[in-house]
């Protein structure tokens, strides 16, 4: 006759609390893209800047000589 032999009952641990912790939330991703538009924008905003400092440099320019111009001209004549 074979004989039957039972297993050991085994103990199970009580489950442990598991915390959802989300590698990335919706928030963060939001945040996230926002940031790197900014910083599209950003970009995109210091390059105008400096063609509009070049363009005020070069007016400046325009009225230094004009000034210059009108004042030789009344020592001229």
């Amino acid at each position: 006759m074979a004989t039957t032999t039972k297993k050991p009952a085994v103990k199970k641990k009580p489950a442990a609390k598991r915390i959802a912790v989300a590698p990335q939330t919706n928030t963060q991703a939001q945040l996230d893209s926002h940031e790197r538009e900014c910083a599209v924008r950003y970009a995109s905003v210091l390059d105008k800047l400096k063609n509009l400092d070049t363009r005020m440099l070069r007016l400046e320019g325009y009225l230094i000589f004009g000034i210059l111009a009108i004042i030789a001209s009344r020592y001229l004549t």
